[in-house]
C-alpha cells in the first residue's frame, strides 16, 4: 500500500477567482476536507497570484480549525497534530492565451486542420495566411502592393507568440510550402525594443511549428535557420481525407507551458512551493475527461465556461476531441464573444424586455468590470444568456471536428455555472447551449454540476498521486454533484399538443405519470440516492433515442439515478427553435424557468407590466440583494465563501473599439496532458460493466 499522502492544498487560479481545496487522508482515503474561494490577485495592485491562494487558505484554516499559515506563509510539512500541509499543487487559467498565426496552403484543408489543432489549448488565432488567398482579386492591392508584401506587413504588426506552418500532402508539391516558410522567415525575428535592435542586444527567434509535408522538412529548416526556433512534428494533413492532429496539439500544449505560463504574475513564488509543475486548468480537465470515459466506457462531455476562455472536451473509449476557445468568455473574453455572436443573439435568451442599446451598455460595462457580480434578476439572466452563447460557440467548434457529439454524460463546471442560484437555471442554460438530443443507444443523458470545482482539482492531484485523485473522484466529485437525468423527445408537433406519456417508477416507491406536450420542459422528482425505471409512450411522430417513431421504450429496472432535479423531459424539439415574436419568446422562456423551479408565481414581465427596478429572486431559497448606499452585497451559497461584495454597473456608454482598447489583455491558459499522464490513472481502471440502458417494448 502506498504511503499516506497527508494534507494537500490544490489551487485553481482563475482570471477572476482563485479556488483552493484541502485534501487529506480520511479513513485511509483522500477526501476533500475544506474548500474556499478568494478574488484572484494576478492584477493590480498585487500582481502575484500567490496572495489570492493564501487568502483562500486562510479561510480554510478558519473553517476547519487547522493552522495552515504561520506569519503569512504556508506551514510545510504537516505536523503530527494535523496542522500545516505536505504539498501544494496549482493549476491555472489566468496566464492569458497564446497568440498564434496559422500559415497554410489551402484554407479548406490544411488551414482548417491547423485551426482544429489550435483548439487543444488556450490560444487565439490572430490571422490565417493561406496561399489560395494569393490569387484572384485579393492578390494585388490598388496601390500596387503584392499579397506577399501585405502578409509580411501583417505578421510584423501582429507579433504572434508562435507561428504554425501547415500544408502539403505527404510527398506532394513542395514549392508552396517553401514559399510559406520563406514568408514566415522574413518576420520570425523579434527585436527586443520596438522595431529596433540595439547593438549587442540579442534578438529573439519566434517559435515556429512545422506540421506540413515531411519530405521537405530539411528545406523548411534551412529556410528558417538562424531566424526562428523550429519545432517539427508529423504532417497534420498527410492526405486529403486524413488528419493527424495529436502531434501538433501536443507541441502547442508544450509550447504554451513553456512560453505563456511563466508570464503568470507570481509564477516563481508559486513554483517554489509547488510539489508538481503548475499546469493549465484545461490540461487537468482533459486528463479527467479521458480517464472517466475509459473507466466507465461511456461518452463524456466536459464543459467549462469561464471569464476568459471556454472549454468543451469530448471523450469516448479510444477517442478524445478538445474544443478550447482561449479568448471567448463571459468577462475578460466578452468582447470576443460579442464579436462572434452579436448582441441580438444574447438578447433572445432574456425573459424580460430590453432595448438593444440598453443591453449593449450593460454588456460593455460588464466587459470593463468583469469582477462585478450580478446584483439583480436581470443581471443574472444576462449572465446566463452569455453562458448560453459561449456554450453554443464552443459546441460549434467541437462539431467542426466530429460529426456528432453522441455523449450520454455531461460534466459542467466554471464560475457562472458553479454560482447559479438554483440548479434549474444551470440545467436550462446547459440544455439551451448544448441542445443534447440523446439520439444514440443511451438516450438518458446524465448531467452533473461540479459545484465545488473538483474536476480540475482531481486532475491536478493526479499529477502527484493517481490513487488519491481516483478516491476524490469517487467519494466527493461523483457522489455530490448529480444535477439531473435528461430525456429528450425527438420529433416535431404543434405547440401544446401531447408529445408523450412518461411514467417513472421509483424502486421501493410509487409510480408517477406525466403527459408532456410539445414545446414544454417537464420533470418528475427522483431524489439523490434513489433509483427508478422510466417508460416512455410517445405519439406516432415522436421518438426516443434510436427507437422508431411512436415506439414505446423502457429503461431497465433501477437504471435512472436520483439527482437534484430528478428526471427532466425536454420536448422542445431539435434543433431548438425559439418563437420569432419577442413577447411570445419571453413568455416561453419564463415558462421553462417555472418548470425547472427557478421562478414561482406570476411573470413580472408579462405584456403591459412594468420592468421591476431591482426585484429579488430565489437563490437556493433567496437571492436577496441588500443595497447599501452605492454598494451591493450579494449573499450566495458558495461553499467556503462568505459574503461577496459587488458594485452596481453604471450607465456609461462606450464603443466596442474603445472597449477593446481599454479591456484587460488577460485570459486563460492551458495544454492537453501528455499520454503518460493518463497511463498512471489508467492502472486504476476496472473493466466497465456491460448493460443496456433502454430495452424496447412493443
Amino acid at each position: 500500500m502506498a504511503d499516506a499522502l497527508g494534507a494537500v492544498l490544490v489551487a485553481e487560479i482563475g482570471s477572476l477567482i482563485t479556488r483552493v481545496t484541502l485534501v487529506d487522508d480520511v479513513d485511509g482515503e483522500s477526501r476533500m476536507v475544506g474548500h474556499a474561494e478568494a478574488t484572484s490577485s494576478a492584477d493590480l495592485p498585487y500582481q502575484n497570484v500567490l496572495y489570492g491562494v493564501l487568502e483562500a487558505v486562510a479561510q480554510i484554516s478558519e473553517m476547519t480549525g487547522r493552522q495552515l499559515l504561520r506569519d503569512g506563509q504556508l506551514m510545510m510539512p504537516q505536523s503530527s497534530e494535523g496542522n500545516g500541509v505536505n504539498h501544494l499543487i496549482a493549476v491555472t487559467s489566468a496566464a492569458g492565451p497564446m497568440t498564434l498565426v496559422i500559415t497554410a496552403i489551402a484554407s479548406a484543408f490544411s488551414g482548417r486542420s491547423a485551426l482544429r489543432a489550435s483548439r487543444a489549448t488556450y490560444t487565439t488565432v490572430l490571422q490565417m495566411v493561406t496561399l489560395d488567398e494569393a490569387t484572384g482579386r485579393a492578390a494585388q492591392k490598388p496601390n500596387g502592393g503584392s499579397w506577399a508584401e501585405r502578409q509580411v506587413e501583417a505578421l510584423l504588426r501582429l507579433r504572434p507568440d508562435a507561428v504554425l506552418i501547415a500544408g502539403g500532402l505527404e510527398h506532394g508539391a513542395s514549392a508552396p510550402v517553401r514559399r510559406l516558410a520563406h514568408l514566415v522567415g522574413l518576420t520570425a525575428l523579434r527585436p527586443g525594443i520596438a522595431d529596433q535592435v540595439l547593438p549587442g542586444r540579442p534578438v529573439t527567434a519566434r517559435p515556429v511549428i512545422f506540421a506540413g509535408n515531411g519530405a521537405i522538412r530539411d528545406q523548411v529548416i534551412a529556410a528558417l535557420s538562424d531566424r526562428a526556433e523550429i519545432f517539427v512534428v508529423e504532417n497534420l494533413r498527410p492526405t486529403l481525407d486524413q488528419e493527424r492532429l495529436d502531434p501538433t496539439r501536443q507541441e502547442l500544449a508544450r509550447l504554451y507551458e513553456k512560453l505563456i505560463l511563466p508570464r503568470l504574475p507570481g509564477w516563481s513564488d508559486l513554483q517554489r512551493l509547488s510539489a508538481a509543475p503548475t499546469r493549465a486548468v484545461c490540461a487537468a480537465e482533459s486528463l479527467l475527461t479521458r480517464f472517466l470515459a475509459e473507466r466507465t466506457g461511456r461518452r463524456v462531455l466536459t464543459v467549462d465556461v469561464g471569464s476568459s476562455a471556454s472549454t468543451m472536451l469530448y471523450a469516448a473509449p479510444g477517442s478524445f476531441h478538445p474544443a478550447i476557445l482561449g479568448a471567448v468568455g463571459t468577462g475578460y473574453g466578452l468582447t470576443e464573444l460579442l464579436a462572434q455572436r452579436g448582441v441580438e443573439a444574447v438578447a433572445r435568451w432574456l425573459p424580460f424586455p430590453i432595448t438593444t442599446q440598453a443591453l449593449t451598455d450593460r454588456l460593455l460595462n460588464r466587459a470593463l468590470r468583469p469582477q462585478v457580480l450580478p446584483s439583480s434578476r436581470e443581471d443574472l439572466y444576462i449572465e446566463h444568456a452569455l453562458l448560453r452563447e459561449a456554450l453554443r460557440l464552443t459546441r460549434d467548434a467541437l462539431l467542426d471536428e466530429i460529426a456528432s457529439a453522441d455523449y450520454d454524460w455531461v460534466l459542467a463546471t466554471g464560475g457562472g455555472m458553479i454560482h447559479a442560484p438554483q440548479p434549474g437555471l444551470a440545467l436550462l442554460t446547459l440544455l439551451d447551449g448544448l441542445e443534447p438530443d440523446g439520439a444514440h443507444d443511451h438516450p438518458i443523458i446524465d448531467v452533473y454540476l461540479d459545484s465545488l470545482g473538483l474536476l480540475p482539482v482531481s486532475g491536478a492531484l493526479a499529477e502527484l498521486r493517481p490513487d488519491a485523485a481516483v478516491s476524490l473522484i469517487d467519494r466527493d466529485l461523483l457522489r455530490n454533484v448529480p444535477l439531473a437525468a435528461v430525456l429528450v423527445l425527438l420529433g416535431e408537433g404543434s405547440a401544446g399538443a401531447p408529445a408523450a406519456e412518461v411514467e417513472l417508477t421509483t424502486v421501493g416507491g410509487a409510480t408517477e405519470r406525466l403527459v408532456v406536450r410539445h414545446g414544454d420542459i417537464a420533470r418528475l422528482a427522483l431524489p439523490p440516492g434513489r433509483f427508478g425505471q422510466v417508460t416512455v409512450r410517445p405519439q406516432p411522430a415522436v421518438r426516443v433515442g434510436l427507437a422508431a417513431p411512436g415506439e414505446t421504450v423502457s429503461s431497465e429496472g433501477g437504471d435512472i439515478a436520483g439527482s437534484l432535479l430528478g428526471l427532466v423531459i425536454d420536448a422542445r424539439g431539435r434543433p431548438l427553435h425559439l418563437p420569432a415574436d419577442a413577447a411570445t419568446r419571453r413568455a416561453r422562456i419564463w415558462e421553462w424557468l417555472e418548470a425547472l423551479g427557478v421562478e414561482q408565481g406570476g411573470n413580472p414581465y408579462a405584456a403591459g407590466a412594468p420592468v421591476p427596478a431591482e426585484p429579488a429572486m430565489a437563490m437556493n431559497g433567496a437571492l436577496a440583494p441588500t443595497l447599501a448606499g452605492e454598494g451591493v452585497t450579494l449573499e450566495a451559497p458558495v461553499a467556503g465563501t462568505g459574503e461577496v461584495a459587488a458594485g452596481p454597473t453604471g450607465g456609461q456608454r462606450i464603443s466596442l473599439d474603445e472597449l477593446r482598447a481599454e479591456e484587460p489583455t488577460r485570459s486563460p491558459s492551458g495544454p492537453v496532458p501528455a499520454p503518460d499522464d493518463l497511463d498512471a490513472l489508467r492502472k486504476t481502471v476496472e473493466t466497465p460493466k456491460k448493460g443496456g440502458w433502454f430495452g424496447r417494448k412493443r
